[in-house]
């Protein structure tokens, strides 16, 4: 009797675990492993962890890591819908050899996947929803104190921008950014780092604040070096540097709005040296499974002090430049997508970099875009989102102060209405390419839909509409946000000649 009670509780058992429903993840979500291991001893830098993920012939492993308390993390991002399987290798048993099975379900609701390049030069989702790519910097808003960081989402969740320069470590600057971080991101006992053992709680802090991005429409790019360090992180010499950048990817690839920038300004004198780029560069090619966008970010604005943006690991061009004269040359040049990832600030400090006034920072983003890059914003005004300290959005976030920010939203809306990844940029005035104001900017599909911008009052801009269909032409006040005039033209040459600054033409064929 006992035998056969003990044989129905075995098979009851087998059939209850058969009927468990699968774990489901949506595709280009993240699916978790977590698993109970080692806490003794230093599992950063003994327990080596990674997962090998398949469904039918696709095969990616992903590597994990140790998140405290005895806890490791495996993330993984599918790529496609259908079942998928894992197994666990391990040099620490307890770890090894762990299998499992979930379902990838299709993306629901804003889920459009990872961003991907489309026409050598343009950006668009996986499932090919359009994204046009409006910018901002807020250097070090992870490592300031929590109620700023909250601030910051908030206003992030009203303004425009929907891609955010961040760095993961604190920063040290002048205008108020001379401050300790909320917490070290290491283990630190007065001015001494143990590059050994990292400080979970930062980079858990910086896991939920890019998932909140994400879920917000708003893409990463994170900053994984800069040389405005007072506490030694940008010195942790090439171990630790590789052992960094590999538990960042490990932490942070699977979530689909990542991007890695392995430096702001990079050309710094000692910082440049300090520093294996290419091997960075390469180890994030080879490692990171998820094939996240990988830039580097120059310091000085002339082309001599760029990055060989050719380097096959690098997926665009990250600028810090306003010779947006030079896009066409550059975009000729790399082959690549083109970001003005610094184009100066909106603000009110001393330095020049930091105190255009609203109205040039928002041209900046008609001359940037309509010369085929994508533009990136900055506000240097000193906010109020905490009492105590000074705050500059460009810095630490919070508050936003300038007055650009509602003209960049006009500027997104029409972008988002033109066939960017079709378009073509022009420069049809180029007489003093020194001066940026004097140039006209024009980016077109030809026969189809063409968009013109000065920032001069009493410029003539001159046009050739292609085809034989009648185009519906509108005049806008880029400043003002409004469409001072609309009429219907036939194609063929077109001279319009501004009376306001911040003019941009749009035409585009009634029958396209």
């Amino acid at each position: 009797m006992n035998r056969i009670i003990l044989a129905y509780i075995v098979v009851a058992a087998f059939f209850a675990g058969c009927s468990r429903p699968m774990e489901k993840t949506e595709q280009w979500g993240v699916f978790e492993v977590v698993l109970d291991g080692p806490d003794t001893g230093n599992p950063y830098m003994d327990v080596d962890l990674k997962a090998i993920f398949k469904m039918g012939n696709e095969s990616l492993t992903v590597p994990g890591f140790y998140d405290g308390n005895g806890i490791f993390r495996i993330r993984f991002s599918p790529s496609a819908p259908g079942e998928w399987s894992y197994v666990t290798v391990s040099n620490n048993k307890k770890l090894s050899g762990k299998k499992g099975r979930f379902e990838c379900i299709p993306a629901t609701g804003n889920n459009h996947g990872p961003l991907r390049i489309v026409n050598t030069f343009y950006l668009e989702y996986a499932d090919r929803t359009p994204f046009y790519s409006v910018g901002t910097t807020a250097y070090q808003w992870t490592s300031v104190k929590q109620s700023i960081q909250e601030k910051t989402l908030e206003t992030l969740s009203k303004a425009p921008f929907n891609k955010i320069r961040m760095c993961v470590f604190p920063k040290h600057y002048q205008y108020g950014n001379d401050t300790e971080p909320w917490v070290y991101p290491y283990k630190r006992e007065g001015d001494k780092n143990d590059f050994t053992q990292p400080n979970v709680e930062f980079f858990q802090n910086f896991d939920k604040r890019v998932m909140q991005l994400m879920d917000m429409g708003i893409q990463a790019d994170v900053i994984l070096f800069h040389p405005y360090d007072e506490w030694g992180y940008c010195k942790m010499g090439s171990e630790m540097n590789e052992r960094y950048v590999r538990y960042m990817i490990a932490r942070l690839s699977a979530y689909r709005n990542v991007w890695w920038s392995l430096a702001n300004e990079w050309d710094i004198p000692g910082f440049k040296e300090s520093i294996d780029w290419e091997g960075i560069g390469h180890l994030l090619q080879n490692e990171d499974a998820h094939q996240r966008f990988r830039g580097i970010h120059n310091w000085y604005g002339s082309e001599d002090h760029f990055y060989d943006h050719n380097r096959p690991w690098v997926t665009h061009v990250s600028t810090q430049t306003s010779q947006f004269y030079n896009a066409i040359r550059w975009r000729n040049l790399y082959q690549k997508p083109l970001l003005f990832d610094e184009m100066r600030y909106e603000g009110d400090v001393p330095s020049g970099w930091g105190n255009l006034t609203g109205e040039q920072m928002a041209s900046y983003f008609w001359m940037a875009g309509l010369s085929g890059g994508y533009p990136t914003h900055g506000d240097t005004y000193r906010n109020s989102s905490d009492g105590s300290a000074e705050v500059r959005w460009w810095g630490k976030g919070g508050l936003l102060v300038g007055e650009s920010p509602e003209r960049i939203q006009f500027f997104k809306s029409v972008m988002e209405q033109a066939p960017v990844k079709e378009m073509i940029p022009q420069l049809i005035d180029n007489n003093n390419p020194g001066k940026l104001n004097n140039n006209i900017y024009l980016f077109s599909k030809p026969a189809a839909y063409y968009l013109a911008y000065t920032a001069d009052k009493d410029q003539s801009i001159e046009i050739d509409l292609t085809g034989d269909k009648e185009y519906k032409m509108e005049v806008m006040d880029t400043w003002n946000m409004q469409i001072m005039e609309e009429k219907t033209v036939m194609p063929g040459k077109i001279i319009y000649k501004t009376s306001l600054p911040y003019t941009a033409l749009r035409f585009y064929s009634l029958e396209n």
